[in-house]
């Protein structure tokens, strides 16, 4: 048994949920209409980044491998790219974004997002000077991650 004694609240709560949708409205403009492409190859993951991006006015598309990314692009160049870090096939997220900025330039804004821990994988995606965002990632996350690379 252990008893916890708190001193009484003297702030004022806020709930993050109503601080996040202030905050998204008020910067809501900068991700209204931008073009975004994710790529992963969990289809669970694709459909849910996809409903959230749309939910912020987003136009997305998603991909599971670099050559369907590599198609996708062809017909709607992305203002954005968010990729998981390790796909199937040995591949990665840096093959994708780099194979996208072969086609698209240099300049395209990318974000990764990792679920791995290993120390080799892990320094290569911080070694890419790519945005690197840790699984798991929350939509506020997410969204602040966008922002700030579309802000460069």
């Amino acid at each position: 048994m252990f008893r916890l004694t708190l001193p009484p609240a003297t702030g004022v709560c806020v709930d993050n949920a109503v601080v996040l949708t202030q905050h998204k409205q008020q910067l809501g403009k900068q991700l209204r209409n931008v073009r975004v492409l994710v790529v992963d190859d969990d289809e669970a993951v694709r459909i849910g980044t996809l409903h959230l991006l749309r939910d912020w006015g987003c136009v997305g598309e998603a991909a599971e491998s670099i050559e369907e990314a590599l198609v996708l692009a062809g017909q709607h160049a992305p203002d954005v790219v968010i990729s998981d870090y390790r796909l199937r096939d040995q591949r990665t997220g840096l093959e994708v974004i780099a194979a996208l900025r072969g086609v698209l330039g240099q300049s395209l804004p990318a974000l990764l997002i990792t679920g791995d821990t290993a120390p080799d994988r892990l320094r290569e995606a911080l070694s890419s000077s790519i945005p690197l965002l840790h699984k798991p990632v929350s939509a506020d996350q997410l969204y602040r991650g966008l922002v700030a690379i579309l802000s460069k």
